[in-house]
């Protein structure tokens, strides 16, 4: 028989540091993994603020698989007396701040920003996103029933031996970032706040999306924000076009064209008749010093023209598709100059990153949620309707038309991602989503707390 049972407490010593949690040597054939959010009853942002390596402590078995000698452990469901793990808050704190203060210089404004969200954190977790499936007509069993499949995407995802694994460098983003390609973009996007006052973004699709979603839903639609936003180059529209060239006319401004290759149609032509208008107000020289060129590391059409002009440059990495560039330079550029604070969205990156380490699907919201639109699309609800009840989140939801729509729309399968904003559409469309024929099902995006009242 085995000597190790589920719920007993076990000694052990730490002998290993990971992001998503700490290894634990129990004996000569046996270890165990203590997963981050087995750690503490508080948010845990850093496994390294409450464990080290070499470490003796006590843990409970969750879970014991005695082919491999490997346990699932936890130590906040120890009773505290039995807990040898320290979680003085003052000590934290002192720890955090002090390897703040080991940094170079050259990160001071992510420095300042790192110690004023770490002196500020609740003892409790501030919950920011919720899930409430209370009206989905979906049994709880039937989510559970998809634990095992859930558990095995997860690890395919994050060992990189999924379809597709290429291009899954999005999922690491929050932990691996550049934050020297994060304080040059900060330090180009004051620059161009205190020189221009319009910046024109080139793009279409996820070249524009995701970055125009955040800068709507934070800045509000009617922002008296010194920097004026524009989008160019997602549209063959004529009209649109040549209004805005008209209004550049009389704009100091500033563009940057993102595109991985430089030769999609839309932007490629966008691109081609600002740079003429900006040669013909500043001439070739000065123009050549307001284009921004964010695309390919080594190849293709912009990145040659962007070499050959003497362009400033970012880089779309190689792994990451566009709909999901948001946390590259293709949104921080565009975010950043829009007065967006970048190195705080990447702080909260990193959190929900932590928060979804764990495939749970009694904890983790991301795959709920994806199990549940599974299960609806298997009832015969084959459209998504996205609802918001604030303007300034319609770009969110086209985003996600996006996001959704490219990614499972294939070999004929896949819900329809469709979006509304009430009560304006409620108007217009509510007695078809009402009472019409039942071929879709609503998620409401709920902001509970609006940016102004």
């Amino acid at each position: 028989m085995n000597k190790y049972q589920v719920n007993q407490v076990i000694k052990g010593e730490i002998i290993g540091i990971q992001p998503y949690g700490a290894f634990v040597k129990i004996d000569d054939k046996t270890s165990g993994l203590i997963h981050i959010s087995e750690i503490s009853d508080k948010f845990v942002r850093n496994v390294e603020d409450f464990l080290s390596v070499g470490d003796q402590v006590s843990a409970l078995i969750l879970e014991f698989d005695v082919k491999t000698n490997q346990a699932k452990l936890s130590l906040k469901r120890l009773d505290p007396n039995q807990r040898i793990l320290k979680q003085r808050r003052s000590n934290l704190i002192a720890k955090r701040k002090k390897v703040i203060e080991t940094k170079t210089s050259l990160f001071e404004p992510l420095n300042q920003l790192m110690e004023q969200t770490l002196l500020n954190i609740n003892t409790e977790e501030q919950v920011l996103l919720k899930l409430n499936l209370d009206y989905a007509r979906v049994p709880l069993t039937q989510i559970k029933e998809y634990q095992t499949k859930v558990s095995s995407i997860h690890q395919a995802m994050h060992t990189k031996t999924s379809i597709g694994a290429e291009f899954l460098g999005w999922l690491e983003l929050p932990n691996n970032y550049n934050e020297r390609e994060v304080h040059s973009i900060v330090t180009l996007a004051n620059e161009l706040r205190n020189k221009y006052d319009t910046l024109v973004v080139i793009g279409i699709g996820g070249s524009y999306l995701g970055a125009r979603a955040v800068i709507e839903a934070l800045n509000g639609l009617a922002s008296i924000d010194k920097m004026k936003i524009i989008y160019l180059g997602n549209t063959f529209s004529s009209t649109y076009t040549a209004q805005v060239l008209q209004q550049l006319k009389t704009a100091n401004f500033v563009v940057n064209v993102i595109s991985k290759s430089g030769t999609t149609t839309e932007p490629a032509l966008a691109f081609r008749l600002v740079k003429k208008l900006l040669v013909e107000r500043y001439g070739e020289d000065e123009a050549k010093k307001r284009i921004i060129a964010t695309t390919d590391k080594e190849k293709g059409v912009l990145k040659t023209l962007a070499a050959k002009e003497g362009y400033q440059t970012f880089v779309i990495p190689d792994d990451v598709g566009g709909r999901y560039s948001v946390f590259t330079p293709v949104g921080l550029l565009p975010l950043a100059v829009a007065n967006i604070n970048v190195n705080q969205l990447l702080l909260g990156a990193k959190k929900a990153y932590l928060d979804l380490l764990d495939p749970n699907l009694e904890t983790n919201l991301a795959y709920k949620y994806a199990v549940v639109r599974d299960l609806k699309y298997r009832q015969g609800h084959k459209v998504e309707l996205f609802v918001s009840y604030e303007p300034q989140l319609v770009m969110l939801a086209e985003w996600l038309k996006q996001l959704f729509g490219e990614s499972e729309g294939k070999s004929g399968k896949g819900l329809f991602p469709a979006s509304v904003n009430f009560s304006t559409h409620l108007h217009s469309l509510g007695q078809f989503i009402q009472d019409a024929s039942k071929m879709l099902f609503e998620t409401i995006i709920k902001v509970e707390t609006p940016n102004l009242d």
